[in-house]
């Protein structure tokens, strides 16, 4: 099994969203999974201006030549997708968006019916199978509501069959109290094990991995702005 995740975060490795899809990735790798990372942030990925010369002068080919073209390889080979992002305004990173518009590159211009809705054709023959992954910094979950029907939408759209979906809001508690989000993660960790070695996650796991860890949002928002304030003051901000 490969599996291929894309962390939209601008600050890659260095994100609280790269601690989820890291132990994402290594309970995959423990039961044999082939896994590989990548950051749209830090590659060459100009933005799509809608000319459709990859649809009618040179089908399959962006007019753009950056490293979309080894994005595209990778994504025609893997069996899953994670992709991962945290939430800026309400949904995924630019670098992230404008990698997913440029996959126009790879679809077909033509409409097709699947079930009462239309399409574009399926790129491949396999079945494709997808995990959504994101943080956030305030601490109630309805912050993810948009981003999860954009995750939704899109592995419809790719006829992905979208296994999981795991949120970590009051995301600076991944670093400054992580005892308290560890049993998550653990969850997280095997929710990847179980990808690797059955080609499903169970739901069980799925909700152990989204249970809730903010006891009190207020508190927490207190908390977070009396930290806020003191950076401030330490620049002389305040």
């Amino acid at each position: 099994m490969k599996i291929l995740a894309i962390n939209g975060s601008p600050r890659g490795e260095k994100g609280f969203t790269d601690i989820v899809v890291t132990r994402f990735l290594l309970g995959a790798h423990k039961a044999g999974a082939e896994t590989e990372k990548l950051y749209p942030a830090k590659m060459k990925i100009a933005a799509c201006i809608g000319c459709l010369k990859c649809w009618f002068e040179t089908p399959g080919i962006c007019r753009h030549k950056d490293d979309m073209v080894e994005i595209y390889k990778l994504m025609q080979h893997a069996d899953v997708f994670v992709f991962a992002s945290p939430v800026y305004v309400d949904n995924m990173t630019s670098q992230m968006k404008k990698m997913f518009d440029r996959l126009i590159s790879i679809s077909e211009p033509f409409f097709e019916f699947e079930g009462d809705r239309s399409y574009h054709p399926k790129v491949v023959d396999r079945e494709l199978k997808a995990v959504a992954i994101s943080t956030c910094g305030f601490p109630e979950r309805e912050h993810f509501e948009a981003l999860s029907l954009t995750f939704r939408r899109i592995c419809a759209n790719m006829r992905a069959r979208l296994l999981g979906e795991f949120y970590f809001p009051a995301s600076s508690m991944l670093v400054s109290r992580p005892q308290k989000v560890e049993p998550q993660l653990s969850a997280v960790e095997k929710a990847g094990e179980e990808l690797a070695q059955t080609g499903e996650i169970s739901q069980e796991t799925i909700a152990a991995a989204n249970r809730e860890y903010v006891e009190d949002y207020r508190a927490f928002c207190e908390e977070m702005n009396e930290f806020f304030h003191k950076v401030r003051r330490k620049r002389g901000l305040e």
